[in-house]
């Protein structure tokens, strides 16, 4: 089957089955389970088209370890953009003479183990750092075929011992934090649908533009979004830019791990740090929060400047290949 075909299967079935489970969550948002459900829901289809159109198994979508750099990248990333939208904040805030468009309000901040305040914000990232070794064992496992060494030692007839070791490698992570969901996310948008047009960057990153923000309609109809226009055209608008960061992160290390952990990262830190546009909650920073968070104008402005340049440096580079039991 064509790239074209197997696209199209894979965009329409999986914005189907989301929208569905967002519609259930949406009759009664308290069943916030359904919203993890929700962004399993690439990964499930990814895997079904991969192996029925091409007999592709899951390692395919790059599942093997990126490396230390690429790795901290990944947990490291969201700081970098709060630090760029808090500075950009308080030049509005100096300029337009208006103290309550930024407030800093560590009170506001809570963290694990019932921390409070700054403090919180390390504590937290130390937790995630901890919680990614669960992710780490199963990238070293896929890098260094450790399933494949099981399988060699196996006889003849017993090759499911070896597809159970696999399936086992997964426990701890599931065990840690529940459903995958930015794992799941990324194995799908990422590891299915940008390394399908590998060969063509900026087509790999333009398709999965409009889709991602798609997938997140059902956030708009929610009780706190619902009618509020301009803050939900910025927020879908952020989400379709930023997916060209996320595409040039999967290219550049071949491995859906460091999306993954961007993601994982992101969902933590920048509703904790800059305020969460879904509930208008403050973080450590409150305010005129739809506008200076990641996810609102100015995440659009800082992902629209780095999707531009990316853009621009695919124009004129090379053709990538494609990813392959990595």
């Amino acid at each position: 089957m064509s790239s074209r075909k197997d696209t199209l299967w894979f965009i329409c079935i999986t914005l189907v089955l989301s929208w569905l489970v967002g519609g259930l969550w949406l009759l009664d948002e308290r069943r916030v389970f359904l919203l993890r459900v929700l962004m399993c829901v690439p990964a499930v289809v990814a895997m079904g088209c991969a192996w029925g159109f091409r007999r592709e198994p899951p390692r395919a979508m790059g599942l093997g370890f990126p490396g230390w750099g690429y790795w901290a990248l990944g947990l490291l990333l969201p700081f970098g953009y709060v630090a760029v939208e808090v500075a950009l904040a308080y030049a509005v805030r100096l300029v337009s003479g208006r103290p309550d468009f930024i407030t800093f309000q560590p009170e506001s901040v809570k963290g694990p183990f019932g921390l409070r305040g700054l403090g919180a914000v390390p504590a937290m990232l130390g937790f995630l750092t901890v919680g990614s070794l669960t992710w780490l064992l199963v990238a070293v496992a896929y890098s260094r075929g450790w399933a494949e060494r099981v399988r060699a030692r196996l006889p003849p007839g017993w090759s499911w011992v070896a597809h159970l070791f696999s399936l086992v490698l997964w426990v701890p992570s599931l065990w840690m934090g529940g459903l995958p969901g930015e794992l799941a996310e990324e194995m799908g948008w990422r590891g299915y649908l940008v390394r399908r047009w590998m060969e063509r960057p900026a087509m790999a990153a333009a398709i999965t533009m409009p889709v991602w923000a798609a997938f997140h309609l059902p956030i708009i109809f929610s009780t706190t979004q619902r009618g509020h226009v301009l803050q939900n055209l910025s927020f879908l608008a952020s989400i379709a830019v930023a997916a060209v960061v996320f595409a040039a992160l999967y290219m550049a290390s071949r491995s859906v791990w460091p999306c993954a952990l961007f993601h994982l990262s992101w969902n933590v830190f920048n509703p904790m740090l800059l305020g969460d546009v879904y509930s208008g909650r403050p973080g450590l920073f409150g305010g005129e929060v739809w506008v200076f968070n990641g996810e609102g104008v100015f995440g659009l402005v800082l992902n629209g400047l780095l999707a531009v340049w990316f853009f621009r440096r695919w124009r004129h580079a090379p053709a990538a290949r494609p990813v392959l039991g990595v």
